[in-house]
């Protein structure tokens, strides 16, 4: 969905313009950020440390396909928006190139943070922003989970039958088989057992959605 700078900064002011303050009585602590707190504790980062100097925006090299900028998707988690956090396109847009982790004055692995949202996303059933994106992603990984490594052809043609685009890059696509570039058969790893336990790590750490505090 390509944009403009403009309208990411209108569409950040239209949800800020609608949080509402919330009193608490004199001397009390304000309410514990535990959306922030499980993004923190998934991207092992501290996000608060982020003062929105716009580096990783101005940076970014797929930021005017975004509908947030990456540092008011920050700015969100912060302020403890959860709902407007998870249904950005800009999580999903997100390709990982770690430009923004790399520019951060602050060390902010910003492309840790956006996968902790696409996981804390998909947790909740907020998926409809960019369901190719999700899909490619699912196919992706259930290919990795299966072999213990990723089987190109058949993430994409099962990408490519799940969303109905079967004819789409077509000739790209037989070049590359013609070249040896996509293995028709996949190739398994020997140590199934190790596969099983990364797979495990990462199922406990995601009930951590659940569960911290």
């Amino acid at each position: 969905m390509p944009t403009n700078l403009a309208e990411q900064d209108h569409k950040m002011i239209r949800i800020m313009s609608t949080l509402k303050q919330q009193p608490t009585p004199d001397g009390s602590q304000p309410p514990v950020n535990r959306f922030k707190k499980i993004i923190d504790h998934v991207a092992r980062q501290t996000v608060d440390r982020c003062w929105h100097c716009g580096t990783c925006s101005a940076g970014c090299p797929f930021v005017e396909h975004m509908d947030l900028l990456p540092n008011h998707v920050i700015r969100l988690v912060q302020l403890n928006q959860r709902e407007a956090a998870l249904k950005c396109h800009t999580i999903w847009i997100c390709v990982g190139c770690h430009t923004c982790s790399t520019q951060c004055p602050n060390s902010i692995d910003i492309a840790s943070v956006m996968d902790a949202l696409r996981q804390l996303a998909i947790h909740d059933g907020v998926i409809d922003t960019e369901t190719d994106i999700y899909n490619f992603h699912r196919y992706v990984y259930q290919s990795i989970q299966k072999h213990g490594r990723l089987n190109k052809l058949e993430a994409l043609s099962r990408f490519k039958l799940g969303s109905g685009q079967i004819f789409s890059d077509l000739q790209a696509g037989l070049k590359m088989l013609t070249r040896g570039k996509l293995d028709v058969l996949p190739h398994n790893i020997d140590d199934r057992g190790a596969l099983a336990d990364i797979f495990a790590h990462y199922d406990e750490r995601r009930r951590s959605f659940d569960t911290h505090e």
